[in-house]
């Protein structure tokens, strides 16, 4: 039996850690959320892909393209990469895209400009942190606030509530024209 033992630093998958580095390489300005964010903050846990929120301006986007080329990105969808790469360089908007998955050689990567509960890549930017994660990754982390704050404006949204479909019995067993028949 192998035994567990609690790690003083959080150690990425080495994917990941390319991923985030080709990210930082292409200049892509994002802030860092979902499992490897919370990950940071927790020491530790399952994390199966980097999920950030970039910046929405143009230069940007085109940057992002850019370095999911370099990462042979193909558009996911329910979970399995699609059969043709998607065409980054043809101008393609990601913005329209977004919420969007790309299956990467490196690891999966989220992209979402507008995560529920936030306004986007500024709103998150003013309580975000960069943290080093090794070599020349340095990414800017969303705040575990601004974490809790998606997680709970991504809840699923619960149905109003229902009258009962069929009323209570009466108190003291009266039916209905009893009821009627006291009251006239």
């Amino acid at each position: 039996m192998r035994e567990l033992v609690r790690m003083s630093e959080l150690e990425l998958d080495p994917a990941l850690l390319a991923t985030l580095r080709e990210l930082e390489e292409h200049d892509v300005e994002f802030v860092l959320v979902g499992d490897v964010a919370k990950a940071i903050y927790d020491d530790g846990g399952f994390v199966d892909g980097v999920a950030i929120v970039p910046g929405s301006y143009r230069r940007n986007v085109d940057r992002l393209c850019n370095a999911l080329l370099a990462l042979d990105a193909r558009l996911g969808v329910a979970g399995v990469a699609g059969e043709q790469p998607f065409e980054l360089r043809r101008g393609a908007d990601l913005r329209e895209l977004s919420p969007c998955t790309f299956m990467t050689v490196q690891a999966d990567v989220d992209v979402n400009f507008e995560p529920a509960g936030t306004r986007g890549y500024r709103d998150l930017f003013d309580d975000a942190a960069h943290i080093r994660l090794g070599p020349g990754v340095n990414p800017l982390v969303a705040s575990p606030e601004d974490l809790l704050r998606i997680d709970r404006g991504s809840a699923p949204m619960l149905a109003p509530a229902q009258p009962p479909a069929a009323l209570p019995p009466e108190p003291h067993g009266r039916s209905g024209q009893q009821i009627r028949a006291s009251r006239a």
